[in-house]
């Protein structure tokens, strides 16, 4: 094993075991777990065995291998960048329902308490 494989190795352990305490502690949202858990593996395989990244970067075309794993990380923040967004929409539309909602039962809680007086 040569140097920089040992640091890779390392490093890539100990985010895989971050990864799983975070997911046994439920830090981690169930739907962002496996996400999180894949990329963890992956990260651990390409960690102990980086020479994967040179065959994955001839197969696909590139000449410069070490610029795959770069890549696929900017894919993958986009792409997680995409998520977030969809997820926040989502939030906010909930969040604009409750205020309806709660604006309609404070409107008919103001209705019931003029009638009683």
């Amino acid at each position: 094993m040569q140097a920089y494989q040992v640091f890779t190795s390392i490093i890539a352990v100990i985010f895989f075991l971050f990864v799983i305490v975070l997911i046994r502690r439920d830090s981690i949202l169930m739907g962002a777990a496996f996400r999180w858990l894949v990329l963890a593996l992956a990260i651990l395989v390409l960690g102990i065995y980086p020479q994967l990244a040179d065959i994955a970067a001839q197969w696909v075309g590139i000449a410069y291998s070490p610029i795959l794993p770069v890549i696929m990380a900017c894919l993958l923040l986009m792409l997680k960048a995409l998520i977030a967004d969809i997820e926040r929409a989502k939030t906010q539309v909930k969040l604009d329902r409750i205020a309806q909602k709660l604006a309609i039962v404070e409107m008919e809680l103001d209705l019931v308490k003029k009638k009683q007086n």
